[in-house]
């Protein structure tokens, strides 16, 4: 007999043959799947509204091209791992697409999150490489409080049987901790180029476009270039191998980042700084209000959804540490 979904999204039929489907709110598991959706749609219009005026200061429509990058590469990504992949599913969310795979907030995620990352750690116009790491460190960083926190929420839910999602670090596959943090350092060298590069180099519109085309193929071209480490130490040595890799990759990058901190020329950025800060306390917020998740486990020591509790110590350290980085890259005007 062909065991049951995992997910409850992949068990709705009417959904599951629909492009597009929408569930009212009173229909969701419950008040966090709105918070979320509400925080990523607030962040996608602030990442709007700051790409906008970026281009009518600036005269430079680079900003645009990142926020568009963000989205092409997110789709891209997210799409193609619900095809091959398959080692999670979402939950249902108010605005459902491709048969009850793509709430609309994850859809909207990549521009919100990625554009106010990588446009704050350009503040301190790294070198190219360098930059890279730094948008991929802080991606991480921050990251990593919705990725301990969605799990427990029943956001989505990871299939705990697949290999491809060990090793876990509490309710986290390891494989995400290294996707998020070597694919947005992908994305940032490539965007740099394409986006910045280009634009300012006064590159044909033909060969924008053409780049816009190419950046999320190769984002995820390089990304996966920079995940075969870790895939060949898995293989050859062990799952924890790997993951000391990671700790170590992830571990350098701060380093390098740290080193080559210096105040920013720009003038403090109120408006790329809200989304940011959102962020934290949306979260904090959430945390706060779900911290009996924390309590109520079954005999396994698993949440209601089948996950493990979040890493707690690991999300409170990575809320500071992106609020300090967001400081720093924002500091106080002198008077």
């Amino acid at each position: 007999m062909m065991r049951e979904q995992i997910s409850y999204a992949m068990r709705n039929h009417d959904a599951t043959q629909a492009l597009i489907y929408f569930n009212p709110p009173s229909a969701l598991k419950d008040w966090s799947f709105l918070a979320i959706e509400l925080m990523v749609l607030a962040g996608f219009l602030l990442a709007l509204i700051h790409a906008i005026g970026f281009y009518r200061k600036q005269g430079s429509p680079s900003a645009l091209l990142t926020l568009l990058g963000c989205f092409l590469y997110g789709l891209l990504c997210d799409i193609t791992s619900y095809y091959t992949v398959e080692n999670f599913w979402h939950g249902e969310f108010s605005v459902m697409f491709l048969y009850n795979r793509l709430p609309l907030y994850i859809a909207l995620l990549y521009p919100a999150f990625i554009y106010h990352v990588y446009m704050t750690i350009r503040r301190f116009d790294f070198s190219p490489l360098i930059e890279a790491v730094g948008v991929g460190f802080f991606g991480g960083l921050a990251y990593l409080i919705f990725d301990n926190l969605g799990p427990m929420c029943e956001w989505w839910v990871w299939d705990v049987n697949s290999p491809t999602t060990l090793p876990y670090l509490n309710n986290v596959p390891m494989t995400s901790y290294h996707w998020f943090f070597t694919f947005t350092a992908a994305f940032a060298l490539i965007c740099r180029h394409v986006c910045w590069n280009w634009v300012g180099n006064g590159k044909s519109k033909r060969m924008i476009a053409i780049g816009m085309v190419l950046l999320p193929i190769l984002t995820c071209l390089v990304g996966t270039l920079f995940f075969i480490p870790y895939n060949i130490i898995a293989a050859k040595l062990s799952l924890g191998a790997a993951a000391a890799f990671h700790a170590m990759a992830f571990f350098v990058a701060g380093l390098l980042l740290l080193f080559n901190l210096h105040k920013p020329a720009a003038a403090r950025d109120k408006l790329l700084m809200l989304f940011p800060l959102l962020w934290v306390v949306g979260h904090l917020y959430i945390y706060v209000a779900k911290f009996d998740l924390f309590f109520t486990v079954n005999s396994q020591g698993l949440v209601a959804g089948g996950a493990a509790m979040g890493n707690l110590l690991a999300v409170v350290m990575a809320m500071i540490g992106s609020l300090a980085l967001l400081l720093y890259a924002h500091p106080p005007e002198q008077r």
